[in-house]
């Protein structure tokens, strides 16, 4: 591991590094203040205010002249703030682009030798037809490994049960996202389990990013701004997580009039409602409900499908105190809520989780032209699964957990371009994790109610970062930081190199690597025996260290037919260090803590991507392939043997397409297949009399099992068809939808499980299946 005890020696020599390099940073940031004159601002969409992401800024000196290179040229960043350094004395043209917007030129007149200039630009929407969007909204060479940009008009036009877009359906169709199953809750990206991905909405943590049965996001789509996923060696400003980062931006809502969407279907309704509460504020409300378990009552009453909802609540108010100074103050509230349905005879589940969250964020851009970044954040996640066999107790399967879980997070970014070639970011982090764990192989009420059966613990971490993005060459681009990351509870201070380069062969071809060290407290530790949902949060103490990864990745991307077509090809290995699971044989003692019934060990992923993606026309979308491997290895598990964790999938394939007929009129198609999951068979059962008890009474049953995991289930595939199409009614826009959803009615597996059959008196593996072919329509307006 790359870490270490601090002792008073250790702390004494860091506070000195730190010292320095603050030192040398304040020094240099000084020192290009002197360097003339730097235009800087925020760029906004003049109708909603949201910032924008992305936009291309040239700038011709004295006239435009489109046939030659501009004088200087740079693009906004996340928060839609642009940096031009080191303008000299001079007359300049400043064009400032983005598909979608009306470009916007500005003249500048420069007569002073140093200073700063701030510009903020207000750009108008205008409509663009979809082959115009083989223009890419930021440089060519930029360092953007693991990253795919996607188009909001193709995920327009993709399956959902809602008719609105859904993020996060479309993200587990790209090559090294995986499902595991129907049950999972979450993305496995490139070998990593769900918690060891990153999901931030608004600077808020996410714990659980998608509804039970990723049959939808956590976050209503009509409310998202922006979205990345870094899917791997990901730079120095995250950390935290071990696998990738899901960075979501929500609206602010917009300026321009009260305006709002409301969708009814048959199994989820939505609706979204926005605008401005004064010349400086703006909101936006957005909701989403889910009622299939009422569905199932007036439809399948009788059927053994999982009764299922969930519910949906984000926000946004932001404040702009001025033209450079923006505060923000967001919440999230999700649900989930699962339950076996009445006709239910051998095995009673009932699993909840919700999350609920509060950010207040100020974003601050000096006169120096540094840009600051604060948050502070509030996060409340629970879940809670019970687990009954009501056939025959023997067999084992009861089981109790549940997760209270409340973060306080403060952070603050600081963003510095000090000239052409260099981008500096910083900043650091504290946040402090309560945990409230309950975990038992039985459940009574008394649990949840009485302090003897919980553990209660506390950590506290503490994160530094510095990157600096360099850009050696106009074909050779660099990123590389590092983050220093302290738990208190172990007392240990982790270092995490990062790096990663981009080389523009030519201007169709990029060759692209990185390299990674990260580091993650926090654990989500899950039943291997049980397929429902049974997760544990548990948190780094000292003895349950923090796990570690170290990654290196790397891949190319091509142009093809005026950038029509994409090809991208990636590589990566990734070892783990620290992994934790339950022990095989488990002994509950309520004297003992939880992490008694941990076990460690240590694992590794590799594999190859490949991503083909057309990118305009009335036939859009993409194929991908992946193909993988995922390893662990506990000396206490598997006899100390190599064995392949329930989510590792050999071959994993998607299709996404997107067919345009016409302006009003749309079809999409997504269809995935990956080989079966790996699953611990029982392959015998044996009885036996505790000693001292006389007859058959007591008798208890038994099984001998497969090595972990060592049985494939069935391969896993699907496909999903919808039709939309727009129209108008009583005068305001409206758009119909259809979904098709499970097309041909694949019978996936939610969950297996072990029941007893009193008849043949033998244990039978039986299967619960999420969602079989379910049509779902609907429609939805804007006023």
């Amino acid at each position: 591991m790359v870490g270490f005890i601090l002792n008073s020696n250790t702390q004494k020599q860091i506070v000195k590094t730190l010292f320095t390099f603050v030192f040398l940073v304040s020094f240099s940031l000084l020192s290009a203040q002197g360097k003339n004159v730097t235009i800087s601002g925020l760029i906004t969409d003049a109708t909603t205010g949201d910032q924008m992401i992305g936009a291309n800024i040239l700038v011709y000196k004295d006239s435009i002249d489109i046939d030659n290179p501009p004088f200087k040229g740079t693009s906004s960043n996340r928060y839609g703030f642009y940096v031009i350094p080191n303008v000299s004395k001079g007359n300049y043209f400043i064009i400032f682009r983005s598909i979608g917007f009306k470009s916007k030129i500005e003249e500048v007149n420069i007569t002073v030798l140093s200073g700063s200039l701030s510009l903020n630009v207000k750009m108008e929407q205008e409509d663009v037809e979809l082959q115009e969007i083989i223009v890419r909204d930021k440089k060519m060479d930029d360092v953007g490994l693991s990253t795919i940009d996607i188009s909001p008009e193709l995920l327009q036009m993709l399956p959902s049960f809602s008719g609105e877009v859904d993020i996060f359906k479309t993200l587990q169709m790209l090559p090294g996202v995986k499902v595991a199953s129907d049950m999972s809750t979450g993305l496995y990206v490139r070998g990593g389990s769900p918690d060891q991905n990153l999901t931030l909405v608004d600077g808020m943590v996410v714990y659980s990013p998608a509804h039970l049965g990723n049959i939808a996001s956590s976050f209503n789509s009509n409310a998202v701004h922006d979205i990345r996923l870094i899917k791997g060696a990901y730079p120095a400003e995250y950390g935290g997580r071990l696998s990738s980062i899901l960075d979501i931006k929500l609206r602010g809502g917009t300026k321009e009039k009260e305006k709002g969407t409301v969708g009814v279907g048959t199994i989820i309704s939505h609706g979204t409602l926005e605008g401005p509460i004064s010349e400086k504020a703006t909101y936006m409300i957005s909701s989403r409900v889910m009622y299939y378990d009422l569905y199932q009552q007036n439809f399948n009453n009788d059927g053994s499908t999982p009764r299922y909802n969930f519910f949906d609540l984000n926000g946004k108010i932001n404040y702009n105190i001025s033209d450079n100074e923006i505060i923000s103050v967001s919440g999230n509230f999700n649900s989930d809520y699962i339950y076996s349905p009445t006709s239910s005879e051998d095995f009673n589940y009932d699993i909840k989780w919700s999350n609920t969250s509060f950010n207040l964020n100020w974003l601050n851009i000096t006169t120096s032209s540094l840009l600051i970044n604060t948050n502070l954040s509030y996060i409340n996640f629970r879940t809670k699964t019970t687990l009954d066999d009501i056939k025959n107790d023997s067999l084992a399967n009861d089981y109790f957990s549940s997760s209270d879980l409340k973060d306080l997070i403060a952070k603050t970014n600081l963003e510095y371009k000090w000239d052409d070639s260099h981008t500096l970011k910083t900043g650091f982090e504290l946040a402090l994790h309560f945990y409230n764990l309950i975990n038992r192989d039985f459940y009574d009420p008394v649990l949840e109610v009485s302090p003897d059966y919980s553990e209660d613990l506390l950590l506290t971490e503490a994160s530094f970062f510095i990157q600096d993005e360099w850009a050696i060459s106009p074909i050779l681009n660099t990123n590389f930081g590092v983050r220093l990351f302290y738990v208190k509870e172990s007392n240990s201070l982790l270092f995490e190199p990062r790096l990663s380069a981009s080389l523009a062969i030519t201007s169709n071809l990029f060759f692209k690597g990185a390299y990674a060290v990260t580091n993650q407290f926090l654990h989500l530790i899950i039943r291997n025996d049980i397929t429902l949902p049974t997760d544990l949060w548990f948190p780094s103490t000292k003895n349950t260290l923090p796990s570690r990864s170290e990654q290196f990745v790397t891949g190319f991307d091509a142009y093809f037919s005026e950038k029509e077509y994409l090809l991208s090809v990636e590589a990566y290995y990734r070892n783990m260090d620290n992994l934790y699971e339950f022990k095989e044989i488990l002994s509950y003692d309520r004297s003992e803590s939880i992490e008694e019934l941990f076990t460690v060990g240590k694992g590794e992923a590799y594999g190859i991507e490949l991503f083909i993606n057309k990118r305009a026309g009335n036939l859009t979308g993409w194929i991908g392939y992946t193909l993988s491997w995922t390893r662990r290895q506990f000396d206490n598990l598997n006899a100390g043997n190599i064995f392949y964790p329930r989510y590792d999938r050999r071959h994993d394939v998607s299709v996404v397409l997107a067919y345009k007929f016409s302006e009003v009129f749309t079809m999409g198609l997504t269809w995935a297949y990956a080989t079966g999951q790996g699953y611990t068979m029982p392959t015998a059962q044996y009885s036996f009399t505790p000693l001292g008890v006389i007859g058959d009474r007591d008798e208890r049953t038994q099984f001998n099992y497969t090595r972990r995991n060592e049985y494939k289930l069935p391969a896993y595939h699907k496909m999903d068809l919808s039709f939309n199409y727009k129209f108008e009614m009583l005068d305001l826009p409206a758009e119909a939808y259809l979904t098709l959803y499970n097309l041909y009615n694949q019978q996936n597996p939610f969950a297996h499980y072990v029941a007893y059959d009193e008849e043949d008196e033998v244990a039978k593996i039986k299967q619960i299946t999420l969602m079989p072919f379910i049509p779902t329509f609907g429609i939805s307006f804007k006023f």
